[in-house]
This record gives structure tokens, C-alpha cells and sequence, in this order.
């Protein structure tokens, strides 16, 4: 490695990216020694409980005095090495209490041992006779262990027929003179301990494919980093007047010749600087306001000149009006077309020079919604004008500006809602209870009279009286509900469901059956009060039906029932009944929501305004639209999580 490679960039950079693949590599050894050291300390843990559990099984076996010695046709012969005496004291316990110890104490198995590692008896009687090759591994290191009073544990192993992994330990067996007699062997399957062991192997094979990867990606890395270097190195040395580079290194070469490329830059910006400055006198010296001070408004702003024509608008202005991407230069009369009021109200400033504040215009957007906009017009004053005409300065333009007062408005009407339904209750709830007393005692007499009545005459005028009375009573019960303060209970409703089942109840009715019900779009869950929004859609369908009723008999009429949601700063939920009707006049459409105002012969001129004042609660809005082509669109616009409710109390 030369001393020229490393004052170079490039061998600068594969240096550090070698030394961070190395610090990664040493990270993750680091952090897989740890988790070897925590796994084995958790093995050696369980073992250790293990080898408690055999003391505690030995203890068990002591007790019932299974621990005596075998019966000398049951001892095996003794192996190399042994005495006799040691093998008549090995303890001998049959293999039947052995596996129903093992069954009780959740083992695989459970062995006697001689000292010499012998398996003198176990709960699987394939293992009786057979030499335990831990013990005697490692020149019987772990044998030692155990005659000196130790615990062994066996490394974590599988088992031929176990499904997980297995751990064994053990505990020696002595007598009263502190004589090794034997071994217990204790063997548990561990699921725990394997899916340990498992993961294990498993993060260090992740970590070191990952090693690998982020090796090749660091060889990439530096190919793809060093790609531009290498091709600014070429260019430096085709740029005129470049840097020799003697004395210095290929990095501080390279930095000379961009330099000088900046130095030009530099030279050509200050320059687009001046014309640009240059620009902006010429404009400011025109009178009318630029771009820059436009687009900085947060309301919408138009600009336009003597003639009419438009100067420029701001992205607020083109949004509120719905006017798209309009090219600087087109006529008001055309730009405006569809908002004749603002139109007239921008003309008459041109004209007369007359600035206008606090203007309120209504604009209907192409959903058919009404939008309230609040104008200011100031014209741009130019010179001193005609002497003979009073000497009144010049119009050079008109500043627009327009302010969004849908909301405002809307929470206005909601407020005047609120304080005529509070007047109206105050006035008239007790006497509706009155008058509803005073219903029913006259129609009880009605009911007596009629059934008392020999005469056809007295029983007709008797059942006419009933039949009225009926009808005034229906009306108190509309108008008590309607006046009765209501605390909506909001839960999440299904709404698809909501509007099914009423159009199914309202289906189901005879007088109904020459009306189809259609069902279009989504219908999101909300959260609402879902007896108060069902007879609120119910009102809706009862006042599109009889829209419809008085068309010819026998042709079948529409209602349709739309449903979508709306985005925006809130989220909408937006409920359409539509009926192919006549529609509502044009001067009755600010009256329908009236209590009591009514064109039909039948009606009470409550409907539409309980379903009003649904939407109230709800925190939402309800208003008619002409449909075209004939008919009426009832919208119904509600929040798919309203405010917190405040009753509505119309009794005072």
C-alpha cells in the first residue's frame, strides 16, 4: 500500500469502507459470543434443576425403601474392574416404578447407574445392561465428578424418537457412610431449550450471510461512489485553464479545476441576477401587483388590468373557483362566466372606480353545492384623469380578493336553527301538551258516541270527528318529538345494512308497490345514532314518495338512494334520496325546512324538519337540490365521527 494510494480519495474511501465491514464483523462476533454464553447459562440452569429434581427422586426412592440392593438373580454380572460387594450394594428398583415415576414427574426416562456406569434398571427396559458412554468419555471425567458428590449434565442432544430435544443429569447415590452406590440419571425433553438452540443457528446463519451481503454491497457501494469521481477526474483534466497538479494530489487537483468551473458559474448568476432585477423594476413600474406578492397570500387573489383582461391569481383563487390552470391575458366576461355575480361586481369596480368590501356572493359550484364567498375589490389607481371629469384618477386594475365563508355561514344557520327551534318549543310545548289532552277526551267521546249512535248520520259524524282527532293527535306527536331535547347515542354503524333495512320496511308496504327503490354506491361505516339516522331516512323516502305520488297511475317511478364518502379537512359521509318528481319550485326551496310549512293536503310540515335537525345533532347538513332533467336530490352530509353532541333543547 503506497503512500500515494493513501492520500488519494478513492483509496481513502475503500480504507474506510474496510474498516467498517471489519467493525460490523467484530459487532456481530461480539453478539454472538454473547448468545452462546446466555444459552449455555441457561442450559447449565435447567440442568442444575434437573439434577435437584434427581436428588428429589432419590429422596422419593429412600423413602419407600427402594434403595436396598437388588435381589441376586436380578443383579447383572459385575463389570471389569468392580468388586462383588459393590455390585450386591447397587441399588435395584423394578422398571415398572421407575416409568410410572417418570410419567408422574414429566421425564422421558429415569436410570439407575452402578458406579462403573452400568445401567442396572430403567424405565425403558431396552437400556438396562448397557454401559452409559457419558460417564466413561473423557476418561470418565463426568464419572469422577459424580463420585465426588457433583452434578453432570449432558450437552443438549436429540433423541432418536422424541420430536424435541433432550437434557439429561446426574446425582450420585450413596449410603449413610457416604459410600457411592450408584447413579440416577434424570432425562427431560426441552422444547424451550431446542427452539433456543435453533434460533441460535439460526441468527448465526442470518449474521453471517448478512456479513457477506453487506461486503458485496460495500464493494458496490464504493464502485457506484467512486463512478463520478473518476469522471470529474477525466473532465478536470479537459477544462481549460486547469490546475497542474504538482505538488498536490488527485483530490486537490480535481478541487482546482471545479473551482474555476464555479468562479464561471458565479460570474453568469450574478449576471442573470442583474436582468432579473432589471425584470422586476420594469414590472413594479407598471402598478400593477406581480406574481410573487400574489402567490404569497393564503386567500384567494385575482389581479386584473384596465381592460378586463387577467394579470395574474394565486393557486387559493384558481382552486375556489374551480377555474383550473387559466393563461394570463383571458377576459373576465370569460373567465368568470359562471360566476355572473362576482362578474358584475368586478365590472362595476372597472367602471366606476368604486372599492368594495364585505360583499357576499353565492356561487354554485359544478357539484351543485352553494359556495358563499366573501369579496373585496380595491382598484389600482393609476394618474390624475381628465380635468373636465373632476380630475378622478385613472383605473389600472382591480385587486380580488375572496374569502370561504361556507363554513362560517353554515354555523351561522345551524345557530339561528338552534335559536328559533329553542323560541318555537318555549312558545308552544305546553300548549301542544294541552291541546293533546283535550284531543283525546274529545275523541274518546267521539269513540263512545259512535258506538252509541243507532243512527247512520250521528255514527258517520261521530267516526269523522274520531278520524280528525286522530290526525291532530298524529301531529302534536310529531311536533313533541321534534321540540323534545335529544342527546344522540353515537356507536359505529353499519350503514349499507341501515339503509337496506329501511328500504326493505318501506318496500313492504302495499301503497308502495308501484315505486322501485335503487341502491348505488358505498355506503362507509359511521358513527351515529342509528335509531334517529333510520327515521331520518325514512322521513326522506316518505317525502320522495309523495313527490311521486300524484304522476299517472300504473307507470312505475324511481327513488334513488346514493351513497359516498367525501375526503377534504373533514371526513363526509354523503347521503343522496333522489325522486323523479316534479321538483320543488325554486321560491318554496327556503322554506321546506320550516316546521309546519307545507304545500301538501295531507302533510304536517314536519319532515323534512326533524331530518333537519337529525343533521344538527349529528353535526352534519341537510338541503335540497334540483335534479336535472326533473326532480328533487335530497343531500345529506354527515361526518363519519361527529363532534360531541350538545342536546337540542326546543322546550326551553
Amino acid at each position: 500500500m503506497t503512500p500515494a494510494f493513501l492520500r488519494s480519495y478513492a483509496g481513502q474511501i475503500k480504507i474506510f469502507l474496510v474498516l467498517l465491514v471489519l467493525f460490523l464483523a467484530v459487532a456481530i462476533w461480539f453478539d454472538f459470543h454473547l448468545l452462546v454464553v446466555a444459552r449455555n447459562a441457561i442450559q447449565e440452569e435447567a440442568g442444575l434443576r434437573l439434577g435437584v429434581e434427581a436428588d428429589l427422586l432419590r429422596a422419593e426412592l429412600e423413602r419407600d425403601r427402594m434403595l436396598t440392593g437388588a435381589p441376586a438373580t436380578a443383579t447383572p454380572a459385575p463389570p471389569t474392574g468392580a468388586s462383588a460387594g459393590d455390585a450386591a450394594e447397587a441399588p435395584f428398583v423394578p422398571p415398572a416404578f421407575l416409568e410410572r415415576l417418570a410419567r408422574l414427574h414429566d421425564l422421558r426416562r429415569v436410570d439407575l447407574l452402578s458406579s462403573d456406569g452400568r445401567v442396572i434398571t430403567s424405565s425403558d427396559t431396552a437400556g438396562i445392561g448397557g454401559v452409559d458412554p457419558f460417564l466413561l468419555a473423557h476418561e470418565a471425567r463426568e464419572r469422577r465428578r459424580l463420585l465426588a458428590g457433583l452434578t453432570a449434565i449432558t450437552p443438549l442432544e436429540r433423541a432418536g424418537r422424541s420430536a424435541f430435544a433432550t437434557l439429561a443429569a446426574y446425582r450420585p447415590i450413596r449410603d449413610r457412610d457416604f459410600r457411592t452406590l450408584g447413579f440416577i440419571r434424570l432425562e427431560r425433553e426441552v422444547p424451550a431449550l431446542a427452539s433456543l438452540d435453533l434460533d441460535l443457528r439460526t441468527i448465526a446463519m442470518l449474521q453471517a450471510g448478512g456479513l457477506l451481503s453487506v461486503l458485496t454491497l460495500v464493494l458496490l457501494f464504493a464502485r457506484w461512489l467512486l463512478r463520478p469521481y473518476r469522471r470529474l477526474q477525466a473532465a478536470a483534466g479537459l477544462a481549460p485553464a486547469a490546475i497542474p497538479a504538482d505538488g498536490m494530489d488527485d483530490a486537490e487537483a480535481l478541487v482546482g479545476a471545479v473551482q474555476g468551473v464555479l468562479e464561471k458559474m458565479r460570474a453568469q448568476e450574478r449576471e442573470l441576477h442583474s436582468l432579473k432585477e432589471a425584470e422586476e423594476r420594469g414590472a413594479a413600474a407598471s402598478g400593477l401587483p406581480g406574481e410573487r406578492l400574489i402567490s404569497g397570500m393564503t386567500s384567494a387573489a385575482l389581479v386584473f388590468d384596465r381592460s378586463g383582461r387577467l394579470v395574474t391569481l394565486n393557486a387559493a383563487a384558481s382552486r375556489l373557483l374551480d377555474l383550473g390552470t387559466p393563461v394570463p391575458g383571458r377576459g373576465a366576461s370569460e373567465l368568470l362566466a359562471a360566476h355572473a355575480p362576482l362578474l358584475d361586481l368586478l365590472r362595476g369596480t372597472l367602471q366606476r372606480g368604486e372599492a368594495r368590501s364585505r360583499e357576499v356572493v353565492t356561487l354554485r359550484g359544478r357539484d351543485g353545492r352553494l359556495v358563499h364567498l366573501g369579496v373585496m375589490l380595491s382598484p389600482i389607481r393609476g394618474g390624475a384623469g381628465d380635468p373636465a371629469a373632476g380630475g378622478v384618477e385613472s383605473v389600472d386594475g382591480v385587486v380580488c380578493l375572496l374569502t370561504d365563508l361556507t363554513e362560517i355561514r353554515a354555523l351561522r344557520e345551524r345557530a339561528r336553527l338552534r335559536d328559533n327551534l329553542a323560541i318555537l318549543g318555549e312558545m308552544s310545548a305546553g300548549i301542544a301538551h294541552e291541546f293533546r289532552n283535550a284531543l283525546a277526551v274529545i275523541q274518546g267521546h267521539a269513540r263512545l258516541q259512535s258506538r252509541a249512535a243507532a243512527a247512520d248520520p250521528a255514527r258517520a259524524h261521530a267516526e269523522a270527528i274520531e278520524r280528525e282527532t286522530a290526525r291532530l293527535l298524529r301531529i302534536v306527536g310529531d311536533f313533541l318529538r321534534y321540540a323534545r331535547p335529544i342527546t344522540p347515542d353515537l356507536q359505529e354503524i353499519d350503514l349499507g345494512r341501515l339503509v337496506g333495512e329501511t328500504a326493505d320496511d318501506f318496500r313492504s308496504d302495499p301503497d308502495h308497490a308501484w315505486v322501485r327503490i335503487a341502491i348505488e354506491g358505498t355506503f362507509p361505516p359511521l358513527f351515529a345514532d342509528e335509531t334517529l339516522l333510520k327515521q331520518a331516512l325514512q322521513n326522506l323516502l316518505r317525502n320522495a314518495f309523495e313527490a311521486t305520488r300524484d304522476e299517472p297511475k300504473g307507470d312505475t317511478r324511481t327513488i334513488v338512494v346514493r351513497g359516498r364518502e367525501e375526503g377534504g379537512e373533514r371526513s363526509l359521509v354523503r347521503l343522496e334520496v333522489e325522486d323523479d318528481g316534479p321538483g320543488i319550485p325554486a321560491e318554496e326551496r327556503g322554506h321546506i325546512f320550516t316546521p309546519f310549512y307545507t304545500t301538501k293536503d295531507e302533510g304536517t310540515g314536519l319532515g323534512l324538519p326533524l331530518v333537519q335537525k337529525v343533521a344538527a345533532l349529528h353535526d352534519g347538513t341537510v338541503e335540497a337540490l334540483p335534479r336535472p332533467g326533473g326532480g328533487t336530490c335530497m343531500v345529506l352530509l354527515l361526518p363519519r365521527r361527529p363532534a360531541p353532541a350538545i342536546p337540542i333543547d326546543l322546550v326551553a
